[in-house]
């Protein structure tokens, strides 16, 4: 899972770090992580399967918030260097280094200016969700060489690789439009809002990221409800239940 950084309580430099600090010890006493690294002895295609869907997925979801944003006239990504493929644009080292042992983690969030984007808040909406949108669009791309059958030149594996690449984008896609700040959905409620639901709206960001762990280890059949259940389904249809 991504999340994405955010001001408030968890604001600043080391805003981030705090956040999954406290995530990291509320999962040891209470054991609730299931780390990926845990099988990677059991299963080692699977983890370099997750690997590869999270760095792809990380780096096409971080670019296409830079490109759509280029495109709708704020260039700060692009002179940061975040309109790039090149996965070291876009992984925050703690971050990664989290996905790996914990399997949730962040990205560096791509910086947009609001002021400079043409259409207002409708165009910080379509920034947002064009992260999410390539995750599914690349869920769908990697899909069909399983669904149409394709020959699987390394016996299972290549098949195991795309379908771990299918699943982790869709709970990509389903996670960063879930409706709570930091994440992407958030930010298409923001434009949907009328002004003064809109300024309110802003305010409560900064209690995101608290709500978000809450909800992660006190309401996490909530989140798999939201996230994993339409993820698993998805993949099931696009796969055609070949795997």
């Amino acid at each position: 899972m991504i999340a994405r950084g955010a001001g408030g309580p968890f604001g600043g430099p080391q805003g981030p770090y705090l956040f999954v600090l406290i995530l990291l010890l509320l999962a040891f006493l209470t054991g609730g992580l299931a780390s990926p690294i845990r099988n990677a002895a059991n299963d080692p295609i699977g983890f370099i399967g997750f690997i590869v869907a999270i760095v792809l997925g990380i780096t096409v979801h971080e670019f296409m918030h830079a490109y759509t944003a280029h495109r709708l006239g704020d260039d700060t990504g692009r002179l940061m260097g975040r309109m790039s493929l090149n996965p070291m644009a876009h992984l925050d080292i703690f971050g990664s280094f989290l996905l790996v042992i914990a399997g949730f983690g962040y990205g560096k969030p791509v910086p947009v200016n609001e002021a400079r984007l043409r259409g207002g808040r409708t165009s910080w909406a379509l920034v947002a969700v064009a992260g999410p949108l390539t995750n599914l669009a690349l869920a769908l791309l990697c899909a069909l060489p399983i669904r149409l059958g394709a020959q699987d030149l390394l016996g299972g594996d290549y098949f195991a690789i795309l379908g771990a690449i299918v699943f982790y984008n869709l709970v990509l896609c389903f996670f960063n439009l879930v409706p709570i700040p930091p994440l992407d959905g958030s930010r298409v409620v923001y434009a949907l809002l009328p002004p003064q639901q809109a300024y309110t709206w802003r305010t409560f960001e900064a209690y995101g990221p608290i709500i978000l762990m809450l909800i992660f280890f006190f309401a996490f059949r909530i989140l798999a409800a939201i996230v994993f259940t339409p993820a698993n389904a998805l993949t099931v249809f696009l796969l055609g239940g070949r795997i």
